[in-house]
């Protein structure tokens, strides 16, 4: 399962990329018209949502719906 988090602030990019190393998660980060972006990479769905929850509490942040996961074939 990947995982995108994306922003426009390089300093909230910094933390989050640090934040993301500390917790020894395999990521990519990549910067695309005036957008940061880090894929979070190898985690179940269940590792995944208490990752997000520990960085939404972590960094103060206000939860959005989360995208709808694509159908399996």
């Amino acid at each position: 399962m990947t995982t995108t988090i994306r922003t426009s602030s390089k300093n909230s990019f910094n933390k989050y990329q640090k934040y993301l190393n500390n917790k020894r998660a395999l990521f990519t980060t990549s910067f695309n018209n005036e957008v940061y972006t880090l894929s979070v990479f190898g985690l179940t769905y269940t590792e995944t949502n208490a990752l997000i929850s520990k960085m939404i509490k972590h960094f103060h942040l206000v939860p959005i719906q989360q995208e709808p996961l694509a159908l399996a074939a």
